[in-house]
Parts: C-alpha cells; structure tokens; sequence
C-alpha cells in the first residue's frame, strides 16, 4: 500500500478524537442539531443535483464513502432502504454508529483507503455517494481504485453521484489559500492526508467508462469563499449484455 495512503486512517482518527466536527464541516465547531440538518439539506441537494435521489416506493440500498460522523449519513438512512456506511477511520465509525443507533438499517464497514471496498459484493448497491472524502485520498491511484470499485458495486442501472477536487489551476490557488486561514486558526491541513490529490476529470471518466459506467463531470455552481470547485462525478452503469 501507498505510503502516504497507510497514514490516512490514523490522520482521521486523530481528527475525530480531537476536533472531529470541524474536520467534517470546517464550518461547525461543535456537533449539535444544526450539525445534521445542514447535512441532510446538503444530501437532499446533491442527491437532486446528481439526479440520484431514490425512486419513490422503491427500496433501494446506498454506498456512502466517507460517512465520517454521520452527518449525511442520517439522512440517506431516512431515504434509502439501505445504507452502507464506509470510512478509514475506526473512530469515525464508532462515533457514526453512536449518533445513528436509532437507525437499523444502516451496515458500517472500515476500508484501508486503498481504493478497495472489500465486503462489499459486486452489484450490490443501486447508488454509490460521496462528498468531501476523494479529495482527501493522497494518492491519484487510490482515487481512481474507488470508482472502479465504485463500478463493480453498483448494480446495472444504478447511479453514481461522486464529488472530487476541481484540478484547475484555479482551484490550487483557492486551496492554498485556505490552507493558510486553517493555519491562523490553529490547523495544520497543508498534510497530504487532508490536502489530497489531484485527478484529471478525463481521466477519472475515463475509467469510469473502463467500468461500464457512463459518466459526466459536473461543476457545482455553489460555493463558499476560499473553497475550491467542486467537481461531480455523475453517471449510470450500463446492462451487463449477455
């Protein structure tokens, strides 16, 4: 395994023992009710933006990458029949399972940070979703194992709605500078296990289509000051043709 990948367990579990809701959403110091419903709004959005929100009257299962604390968590659990929650971090997961023990539908599962989702079945999910988790992964290769993964997992017809960093010039510079605000604040995310890696989207695309799965890149429209473009990985596994 990657070098600057294998530390990337431990990066999150420090996060999560220490400033955990600030690492999930740099906007929060604390974990309160406000916490979640700002995740659930975000999900409701992103879902729609992605053009994946779950079917009505149809029970669907859902990978989540990088379920950190939970905080979106709680409301694909809402939605979905089924949710899969998967993290690098043990402690993440522990704290994820605690805030949504009211929920039974929910299967929590550590993955190394590889890029493999062992324990996961091909096709066994009809949507796979994350936000604010690839652009964290420190090696291009890990990123770009997850959405082959991400490929194998979902069942023909499923959707895939990924976010990753924008890999414009543009979007260094805006990253950068936030690294420097976070530094003023106390933070040290300048660290390859917070700062990420970069993937050219044709590149990602492109093996994405490797994998069966017709994708598009999708800037979101909508951001904070000093947050780098984020980048929407969308698209549907084609029919296995037999």
């Amino acid at each position: 395994m990657d070098r600057r990948v294998a530390k990337a367990g431990k990066f999150w579990d420090r996060a999560a023992r220490g400033d955990g809701t600030w690492y999930v959403a740099t906007g929060y110091l604390h974990q309160n009710d406000e916490f979640f419903a700002q995740g659930a709004r975000e999900t409701d959005t992103f879902l729609d933006f992605c053009r994946a929100a779950p079917a009505m009257g149809q029970a669907q299962a859902v990978l989540e990458i990088g379920c950190g604390l939970g905080r979106m968590t709680h409301r694909l659990a809402q939605l979905f029949a089924r949710v899969v929650a998967v993290d690098v971090s043990e402690e993440m997961l522990r704290r994820c399972r605690g805030n949504l023990k009211s929920f039974s539908n929910v299967d929590y599962l550590q993955v190394p940070g590889d890029g493999t989702l062992e324990g996961i079945a091909d096709e066994e999910v009809d949507l796979v979703f994350s936000y604010l988790t690839l652009q964290h992964v420190p090696a291009p290769s890990a990123q770009l194992r997850y959405l082959e993964n991400s490929a194998r997992v979902l069942r023909a017809g499923g959707r895939i709605a990924v976010q990753m960093r924008s890999a414009s010039p543009v979007a260094s510079v805006e990253s950068y500078a936030a690294h420097a605000v976070h530094l003023l604040q106390g933070r040290h995310t300048y660290g390859r296990c917070w700062r990420g890696s970069h993937v050219k989207p044709s590149v990602a695309l492109q093996r994405l289509s490797s994998q069966g799965v017709d994708a598009e890149a999708l800037v979101w429209p909508f951001r904070p000051a000093l947050c780098p473009p984020h980048l929407w990985l969308v698209g549907t596994k084609a029919p296995t043709l037999t």
